[in-house]
């Protein structure tokens, strides 16, 4: 049963809403609602993939799409958390730095290093035993190691350097992947003063004279609910999160009247800067000698999907130490002779395109127009290009056979533009910055500008994806917006 009013309203039980939600139930009273399920603190009733660390859940996908790519968004209690490769970066220093210079007021690396602490105490990391290390993994460090890349495990260090092996995980000793409703949800549960609802879609923010005192949110039978609050965080993530402000009418007014939707709050900033890591990769048939050493190894052994990472970099970091990440992983394939498929991927960390994300004026009910624009900016283009052509120095030849998705000789850049795909890192779409930015959508609290009782609290409002995968950044979001609200309430 839905309550008629909360003191504080959590939209979207993911990443960094749990993470919010957790801490600031501690001393209030939070409603957390969350478009998935919410299977609670019993781990028997959760589906048997979303506990899975070896590989990528396929379940509970949003199914938001774009032409020729899919962008899996997970629907469930924990968000992407719940269904990531749960390799942990905390990205450079420099990146969080420059937030801070740009007018993020406590965004800088040192005050977040006791955040990205106590989340991955949260998150429970622990890194791979030398044991642990799966066959393809370890030749893949052998391989970066005889071109020079040193190896280090610095993947968790704000100042880490370019090399090459294991980052961190998420991943319990027994091979559970480790949520962050596991993590911050969990343990408050039972204090009272934390609700979790799934199943419910949160649809628009109601405003009254300049501030949010509610919201309108659709039950998983279709009726309309609306709940009066205090305070709304939106925690919808970088896809989710503009698309109910610009239902909300809160957005960019041109696009809202071509939407046929009334203007509330005119926004310039709402759906702007969306981008993501892309991605380009080589696929290849697993050999006969692999595929001996992996059955072998998971005789015994939990056999994780993808372990090792390197961190190298293009002409085109800048100041940076790294700039790229070339990472590889096996997947099961019954239609390949051996059963198995090797991947070797490059991702772009500091990507300079920019995309949107918009209503759709024809389906207005329909999930949002996704455009990341990806390679738009020509050196994205160059820098993937220079990390593709270090990928394929590495020699992997006792693991990797027939070549099934690899450059047939052409120009490599023309291959990489038929080719390219994403690192499952969107962000950026309601980016933070100081209120004489006029494309800025929150302030450094994650204060929705130009709105009272309405923040932010997910990977849309990172103003540059960090140099990493972003999942613990994203929680450290949660952690860092909950300590700014918590100093106003």
């Amino acid at each position: 049963m839905l309550p008629d009013h909360a003191e504080i309203v959590v939209l979207g039980g993911g990443t960094a809403g749990c993470a919010l939600a957790g801490r600031l139930a501690r001393r209030h009273r939070v409603l957390v609602l969350e478009a998935g399920p919410d299977y609670g603190p019993d781990r028997s009733s959760w589906p048997a993939d979303l506990l899975d660390a070896t590989t990528l859940p396929a379940s509970h996908d949003w199914g938001y799409r774009s032409g020729r790519h899919t962008f899996d968004r997970c629907r469930v209690i924990g968000g992407c958390s719940t269904h990531n490769g749960c390799t942990q970066n905390s990205g450079w220093a420099g990146d969080y730095d420059a937030w801070a210079a740009a007018g993020s007021p406590g965004w800088d690396s040192a005050s977040l290093r006791p955040l990205f602490d106590e989340a991955a105490a949260r998150m429970r990391l622990r890194s791979y035993r030398d044991e642990e290390i799966q066959p393809f993994q370890r030749s893949f460090i052998a391989a970066g190691a005889k071109l020079g890349l040193p190896v280090r495990q610095d993947f968790d260090r704000l100042d880490g350097e370019a090399g090459i092996g294991c980052a961190p995980v998420n991943i319990t000793p027994g091979g559970v992947r480790v949520n962050t409703a596991f993590a911050y949800l969990d343990p408050v549960r039972d204090r009272g003063n934390l609700t979790v609802v799934g199943g419910v879609r949160a649809d628009r923010v109601v405003l009254d004279n300049g501030r949010a005192v509610a919201v309108d949110v659709l039950t998983a039978d279709g009726r309309r609910h609306r709940i009066g609050t205090g305070l709304i965080v939106l925690s919808a993530g970088a896809y989710g999160s503009p698309e109910v402000l610009l239902r909300s009418g809160i957005g960019p007014a041109a696009h809202l009247t071509e939407a046929g939707v009334p203007v509330r709050h005119h926004l310039p900033g709402v759906g702007e800067n969306l981008h993501d890591h892309p991605s380009v990769q080589l696929e290849f048939a697993a050999t006969a000698e692999l595929a001996a050493d992996l059955a072998a190894f998971f005789r015994d052994r939990f056999l994780p999907d993808e372990q090792a990472l390197a961190k190298i970099r293009s002409p085109y970091a800048g100041d940076a130490p790294y700039d790229l990440h070339i990472y590889p992983w096996t997947e099961r394939d019954e239609t390949l002779e051996h059963g198995w498929r090797c991947v070797v991927a490059v991702g772009l960390l500091n990507p300079r395109s920019r995309g949107t994300v918009r209503l759709n004026p024809a389906a207005p009910g329909a999930l949002a127009d996704i455009d990341h624009a990806y390679l738009a900016h020509p050196d994205d283009l160059a820098a993937l290009a220079h990390g593709l052509d270090r990928a394929r120095e590495l020699d992997l030849s006792p693991c990797l056979g027939t070549p099934l998705l690899t450059p047939d000789g052409g120009d490599t850049r023309d291959w990489i533009r038929a080719n390219h795909r994403h690192y499952w890192h969107p962000a950026g779409s309601c980016r933070m910055g100081p209120a004489g930015d006029p494309y800025a959508v929150v302030d450094h609290t994650g204060k929705v500008h130009g709105l009272e009782g309405l923040h932010i609290a997910d990977a849309s409002v990172f103003p540059q994806v960090p140099r990493g995968t972003p999942a613990l950044p994203t929680t450290v979001v949660g952690e860092r917006v909950a300590a700014f609200i918590e100093e106003t309430l």
